[in-house]
């Protein structure tokens, strides 16, 4: 406030000590020839011959030095021009003349010093114009909007973050423009958005040039990423497709494709399309519930595959786009999407979201939240409950005065990806990525990659893969491996214990156990799967059945797996089996003994409570004679506490 006083104090002064020697000529007063060069300029600026308009009010100048109104339009063309250094003198100037004249001048002198980065002039200029009472409505509402990001610009540029991006180089970038980068969670595969020029054919001999999006691909492999390609047909097309999100295996591209009359319900839709092996299917739009007569665009979708996120103009939305979330239902279908609410939407333009991994760290391009002028880039985080934290805004100079949308994050959070026309001409967009400032980093996940095969035949299966929290019990993700490669990949987050399940009709299921409550892996986890046709003599390990520790006792963690046997022996009614237990070398041998048979029996009981007859289940306990791993470790200790499903016969 001291400097806003300082300032109107100098504006009087100004205006006292001009006053007798500058009073100001406006168009009652103004020469002849002066009005002449004035009425010139007008006409001309209409015309948006702004070039020519400045050459007509600087002649009105000439001729009347003081002639406020001149002064006025000449800043007025500036400001057209966006020559804001202009433009703010010109206005400064009218306001010496005339300093009880038209406040909004105020107002365009913040905006053109905000334009310029001067920001504490910007916040004064625009506090003057907020202290005039006559300012209401909406344009009051504006201003202040602009005295929040006057404030926040001032303090980011005091306070910058650390950034330093690198161009991602000519393999992936080209002459063209490159925007719109997405990842898979490995980081094996890149897709984004090059915008090329092309040739469209209106019929015999009126061929017209076009500006064509196409999505192109490229893939890090042994240290390098390879040359970006084409997606080819059918995802790439004559019309424009942008705007994609690969989901965190790879093998699901959702994106926006725009004016298809064929197949589209509004201006812009979203569409999908599935890779099998090396082949992309044909895209697919996602349908009446996701999309509207209005704009539908830039999704984004979850690491389970079960949340969408996009920005949409469709009914309900609080400002021009908003964010919006669609999940899917147990039947595989899109529920109604819902609106993700006033903290993180505004009466302003929300766009581009990328839900990170983690499932809970949401990055998304505002104007409406205080920023640095335009459309910066935010994060915010959801808690337990569904609520999604304050918004935060990244940090000067990672935005800036010009606007930032897109942005995505890799898997362990520190490493950001967008698009930038920097060290380039305007609008040339280039790929870019960087080291993100700790305090908006997203949080570490792994992932398990796994080959699913035929243990016999070492072909490639399609199974059914699920991810369970064991200690909640809940399904974190469900997917099918690619029936060509047998591959898939499922993410894991820290911070939980998962059960991974693998089954196929005809196959024994495989499990495995993740442990992630505290550190995180090395590395990820490459597995390969073998599963084994049910057949008498083949042995199942069951990976996650948990008992208390030195006791037969079952934990409630072993219902899933224990529940997947049940269906098997249900589906094979005439399927003996033997459970064996083993244990490791802890204790005596005589009670390790005793233990792995009490712990069998558990899991015979269980199964027969369940339904199962007792005569197709017999025990055997090993205790600590059949070790698979060393117990000179914990793991390897829990590898061989173990129990195991012997088919005796069918």
């Amino acid at each position: 406030m001291i400097g806003t006083m300082r300032f109107i104090i100098l504006m009087c002064i100004i205006s006292f000590a001009t006053y007798a020697s500058a009073q100001p000529v406006t168009e009652q007063n103004a020469s002849n020839k002066a009005m002449k060069y004035l009425d010139e300029g007008v006409q001309r600026a209409m015309m948006k011959y702004f070039d020519k308009a400045l050459i007509s009010f600087e002649n009105a100048i000439k001729e009347e030095p003081n002639f406020v109104t001149a002064w006025q339009y000449l800043g007025d063309t500036h400001r057209n021009m966006k020559n804001d250094s202009m433009a703010a003198e010109c206005y400064l100037k009218v306001i010496e003349l005339d300093p009880a004249g038209d406040p909004f001048l105020y107002m365009k002198i913040a905006e053109a010093e905000g334009n310029m980065g001067r920001y504490e002039e910007a916040l004064e200029h625009i506090v003057i114009f907020l202290e005039n009472p006559s300012i209401k409505g909406d344009i009051r509402t504006k201003a202040i909007k602009q005295r929040k990001n006057f404030e926040f610009a001032k303090d980011a540029v005091a306070h910058p973050v650390d950034f330093n991006p690198q161009n991602m180089g000519e393999e992936v970038n080209s002459a063209f423009p490159e925007y719109f980068p997405s990842l898979s969670v490995d980081g094996s595969v890149l897709v984004m958005t090059r915008r090329i020029d092309d040739i469209i054919s209106m019929g015999p001999g009126d061929q017209r040039p076009i500006e064509n999006e196409d999505f192109y691909i490229t893939y890090y492999q042994n240290g390098s990423w390879t040359p970006a390609e084409s997606m080819g047909e059918p995802v790439n097309t004559k019309l424009n497709e942008g705007a994609q999100s690969i989901s965190a295996d790879g093998r699901y591209l959702f994106y926006t494709a725009c004016d298809n009359l064929e197949t589209g319900f509004g201006s812009c839709d979203l569409y999908y399309s599935i890779r099998i092996g090396k082949q992309w299917s044909a895209p697919e739009n996602c349908g009446t519930i996701i999309n509207t007569a209005d704009w539908e665009s830039q999704p984004s979708v979850s690491a389970d595959g079960r949340e969408l996120f996009f920005s949409s103009a469709r009914p309900g939305t609080l400002g021009s786009y908003d964010l919006w979330m669609a999940t899917i239902n147990e039947k595989g279908y899109w529920n109604e999407p819902v609106n993700l609410g006033a903290t993180i939407n505004t009466p302003y333009s929300e766009q581009c979201p990328f839900i990170h991994p983690d499932g809970k760290t949401l990055y998304f391009s505002s104007e409406g939240h205080p920023g640095m002028g335009s459309a910066d880039i935010f994060y915010s985080t959801r808690n337990e409950n569904g609520e999604w934290s304050k918004p935060v805004n990244l940090g000067y100079p990672i935005n800036t005065k010009n606007r930032e949308i897109s942005l995505s994050v890799s898997s362990d959070g520190k490493t950001a990806y967008f698009s930038s026309d920097r060290g380039k001409e305007k609008d040339d967009l280039d790929i870019f990525s960087f080291e993100l400032p700790e305090a908006v980093r997203a949080e570490e996940v792994t992932w398990v990659k796994a080959i699913v095969t035929d243990a016999r035949t070492r072909q490639p299966l399609r199974a059914s893969v699920q991810l369970l929290n064991i200690g909640s019990g809940q399904t974190v993700a469900t997917s099918y491996s690619d029936p060509q490669s047998g591959e898939f990949l499922v993410v894991l987050p820290r911070g939980n214990e998962y059960g991974l399940f693998v089954q196929k009709d005809g196959y024994l299921f495989y499990s495995e156990n993740f442990q992630l409550q505290q550190d995180m892996p090395d590395a990820p986890y490459i597995i390969n799967v073998e599963l084994q046709p049910i057949s008498t003599g083949e042995i199942l390990t069951l990976k996650n059945i948990f008992f208390e520790t030195a006791s037969a006792d079952l934990l409630p963690p072993s219902v899933p797996e224990l529940t997947k046997v049940l269906d098997i022996m249900k589906k094979n009614p005439n399927m003996r089996i033997r459970i064996n237990g083993h244990t490791d070398n802890v204790g005596t041998e005589a009670d390790n003994l005793k233990l792995s048979e009490n712990r069998a029996n558990s899991v015979r009981n269980y199964l027969i409570e369940q339904g199962i007859d007792g005569t197709r289940i017999t025990t055997k306990g090993f205790g600590e004679s059949k070790p698979i791993d060393v117990n000179t470790t914990e793991s390897g200790r829990a590898n061989n506490r173990r129990t195991e499903i012997e088919i005796l016969g069918l």
